[in-house]
C-alpha cells in the first residue's frame, strides 16, 4: 500500500469490526450452550429466553457483516484493485505482510469460533429432534396402553366409557 496512514486507518477499522464480530460469535456460542442445557434439562423458559437472545445476536450480526463488507470494499478501493476484493481471505492475499499476518490471525480465530457455533448448533438440532421423537414415541405407547385398560369416569368407576385414547374422562 502506498499511502501508509490511510492503510493503517482502514486496516485498524477492519480489525475493530472483526473483533466485534468475534465477540458476537463468542456470545452466540454461550447462548447456544445455554440453549443446549435448557433442552437437556427440559426447561422451556430457559429455551425461550435462549432463542430470543440468539435471534437478537443474529440480527445484530447482519449489521456487523455489512460493516465488514463495506470496510473490505473500502480497502479494496484504496488499493486501487481492478478486481473487487470481497472476502477477508482475498484481502489477506494482497496486503503487506505485517497486515496480512494480523488479519490471518483474526481470520483463524473467527473460523474456529464459527466452527464451534456450527457444531453446537448441530448438537442442539439433534437434541431437539431426539426429544420430539421421544415425546411422540411416549405418547404413542401411552395411547396403546390406554386401549388395554378401562377409562375411569368422574365417579371413579372403570367403564368402557367414551371412545378415544384417554385414560381419564374429562368430566369432574
Amino acid at each position: 500500500m502506498s499511502n501508509q496512514p490511510v492503510a493503517e486507518r482502514l486496516i485498524a477499522r477492519l480489525v475493530t469490526i472483526l473483533s466485534q464480530e468475534m465477540r458476537m460469535y463468542n456470545e452466540l456460542l454461550l447462548v447456544l450452550r445455554k440453549k443446549q442445557s435448557s433442552i437437556i434439562e427440559g426447561k422451556l423458559e430457559g429455551l425461550k429466553e435462549a432463542v430470543m437472545q440468539e435471534q437478537a445476536i443474529l440480527k445484530q450480526s447482519e449489521s456487523v457483516a455489512e460493516d465488514r463488507e463495506a470496510s473490505i470494499k473500502e480497502i479494496s478501493d484504496a488499493l486501487g484493485k481492478d478486481e473487487q476484493i470481497r472476502t477477508l481471505t482475498q484481502l489477506i492475499g494482497v496486503v503487506e505482510t505485517t497486515y496480512a499476518e494480523r488479519l490471518s490471525n483474526i481470520h483463524r480465530s473467527l473460523q474456529q469460533i464459527v466452527q464451534e457455533v456450527m457444531l453446537t448448533n448441530e448438537e442442539n438440532r439433534y437434541l431437539l429432534d431426539y426429544s420430539i421423537k421421544f415425546v411422540r414415541e411416549a405418547a404413542r405407547e401411552l395411547v396403546k396402553s390406554s386401549e388395554q385398560f378401562p377409562v375411569y369416569s368422574a365417579e371413579g368407576r372403570g367403564d368402557e366409557g367414551p371412545s378415544g385414547s384417554s385414560l381419564i374422562e374429562g368430566r369432574i
